[in-house]
């Protein structure tokens, strides 16, 4: 159905759930930096004069949507997951040594509320460089690949001024800073987290040095050294805390995060250098809006910044609790991002270029491609949350209960972690959910989903830290988590016009519910015998049966996930979801 364009409607009957009739495409199925790096014409240049079906023709004639395309993308994605999964297994190898040093001390206390500050002011920043920058570069690369390395060294020079700013800002209120952060600290604390902060604060200009640095590379096709840089950075911290942590306390370790984060930004270096990107000071202007570059994505930053606040209310109200409550929160969090980055989010990576070309392709593949994606993600949750609860006190001992971390830290941690496992299908749908919007262009609903988010989690949290203190906050963002997918499952069937496949039905959730009851009721009576292992057996024999339970159910169940998830896994084959 080449230069077929759809319109979307609903029919509530028990028939066909989806209707689709030619007609106009709308203006919210154009993505628009695909569109922009593909040589299509700007929406704001279309307008209402131009003819919407001449240009989805295009959008279908470039053979850079076409499907066949997409192994190399895959493969591409695969890699780049791959090094971030390594990156990701050695940070939680660093937050295990600052266990081990620091344990749920007050030390600990202060570093993570520390290290909030340049993450905080990092974030509005970094997001605009990350979805301004790549489009920008490719349009003018296209006329002139000089003067668009000109360009972008001039948007750079203003970002790092910017930052720059923000660093000088936050070391002369970092008194304030701290306070706001963390209320319930004492006076000793504060005076060492502002020791810290002034440390730590410098790091957001080698973060916005290298948010460009990985721009540039990625517009050129590079992936492997951006995708280097956490692991980079974890390596230095792992390193100060082995070597500095002793002699220097958290002192040593924020200079360790310091030169992890410059060195983020050298290893990109020689590489940026090859596409002659230079950093001119003062900032040169150019003939392009910096206000109208940034305008269409404020959305995805407040977005983003909405996120980052819930960690920070998070520590701002586990301040006020017993002492080590926000170090148990942190492990805890830490533990919980483990399944999430290793085995959920790149398969959310591999999916997101899919997502997006079946949003221009029409209704019936998108509708298609994202009830698969979101059958598939509850499925692989599953047997995760059920070994976090089953052997989560073993995962926690193996991890962090050594040095200083003793055995009442790892009690007080599992009770944290438990409430957040619950929550890990809601945690990775909420990113996944919001993926989906994204491809729609519907920034502003996903911005106002983050901001409501925010304070459903306060409120939750205020009220059951009275009752269950640390887990209480864990709980409480659990239960934002579940709200927010909710109602971007909701919103997603009224801006489109289109159910989610089996999200819906009795049967499948029926299907889900018996995969992970079934187990449970199983195992569970017997935690008390398995605990009486090792930890690496134990946490190994309940791996075990839990995914042999969980793959012979779905066997049973006749579930397509099985194969979908085998398919996704085979070497260097893509999957197409919706064919």
């Amino acid at each position: 159905m080449a230069g077929q364009v759809f319109k979307f409607s609903r029919d509530r009957g028990m028939g066909k759930r989806l209707s689709v009739r030619p007609g106009k495409i709308p203006s919210d199925w154009i993505f628009p930096g695909k569109r922009r790096a593909a040589g299509i014409p700007d929406f704001h240049e279309m307008m209402k004069p131009k003819n919407w079906n001449s240009l989805w023709e295009e959008s279908c004639s470039n053979e850079e949507w076409k499907m066949g395309k997409w192994p190399a993308i895959v493969k591409a994605a695969g890699i780049v997951t791959a090094i971030t999964a390594i990156g990701k297994i050695l940070g939680f190898l660093r937050e295990s040594i600052i266990a081990a040093y620091f344990g749920t001390s007050a030390e600990a206390d202060v570093f993570f509320v520390a290290s909030l500050v340049p993450t905080i002011l990092f974030t509005a920043l970094g997001t605009a460089i990350q979805a301004g920058i790549v489009p920008i570069y490719l349009r003018e690369k296209e006329k002139n690949a000089k003067e668009a390395a000109r360009l972008i060294g001039s948007l750079g020079a203003f970002f790092v001024f910017v930052a720059i700013a923000a660093a000088i800002l936050a070391i002369l209120a970092a008194r304030p800073l701290v306070s706001f952060l963390a209320p319930g600290f004492s006076a000793d604390q504060l005076r060492l987290a502002e020791r810290l902060t002034v440390i730590l604060v410098p790091a957001i200009v080698f973060m916005t040095l290298t948010s460009v640095a990985s721009g540039v590379l990625h517009a050129n096709q590079k992936f492997a050294m951006p995708a280097l840089t956490s692991t980079v950075q974890n390596l230095a911290v792992i390193l100060s805390a082995l070597f500095l942590a002793r002699p220097f306390g958290v002192i040593g370790l924020a200079c360790g995060f310091l030169a992890g984060t410059a060195l983020q930004f050298f290893i990109q270096w020689p590489s940026l250098k090859r596409y002659r990107v230079r950093f001119p000071f003062p900032p040169q202007k150019r003939g392009i809006s910096l206000r109208e570059t940034l305008s269409g994505f404020y959305p995805v930053i407040l977005a983003s910044v909405a996120v980052q606040i819930n960690g920070v209310t998070d520590r701002m109200i586990s301040s006020t609790l017993d002492e080590g409550s926000i170090s148990s929160l942190n492990y805890a969090y830490r533990l919980l991002w483990l399944p999430l980055s290793v085995m959920i989010g790149p398969l959310i990576t591999v999916l997101y270029p899919s997502i997006v070309g079946s949003a221009l392709k029409g209704a019936k593949p998108f509708g298609r491609i994202v009830g698969q994606g979101f059958r598939t993600i509850i499925y692989l949750s599953i047997p995760f949350m059920l070994v976090m609860i089953i052997s989560g006190k073993a995962l926690i001992r193996l991890a962090f209960e050594r040095g200083a971390f003793d055995a009442s830290d790892t009690v007080r941690t599992y009770g944290v972690f438990i409430c957040y496992g619950i929550g890990l299908a809601f945690f990775a749908l909420r990113d996944y959910l919001m993926n989906c919007f994204y491809a729609l262009k519907e920034n502003r609903l996903v911005m106002h989903s983050c901001l409501w988010t925010v304070l459903l989690n306060i409120g939750f949290s205020l009220l059951l830290s009275r009752f269950y203190g640390a887990a209480g906050i864990a709980l409480a963002g659990t239960m934002a988590m579940l709200f927010q997918t909710v109602y971007l499952l909701v919103c997603f069937r009224r801006k489109s016009g289109l159910v989610v496949s089996g999200a819906e039905g009795w049967r499948d959730w029926g299907k889900y519910a018996l995969l992970f009851a079934f187990p449970l009721s199983l195992l569970l009576p017997a935690r008390g015998t398995v605990e009486k292992f090792p930890d690496i057996a134990e946490l190994f024999l309940v791996s075990a049966l839990v995914f042999s339970f969980h793959f012979f159910l779905s066997w049973l169940l006749k579930m397509e996930e099985p194969k979908r998830c085998l398919a996704l896994l085979a070497k260097n084959k893509s999957v197409t979801f919706g064919e």
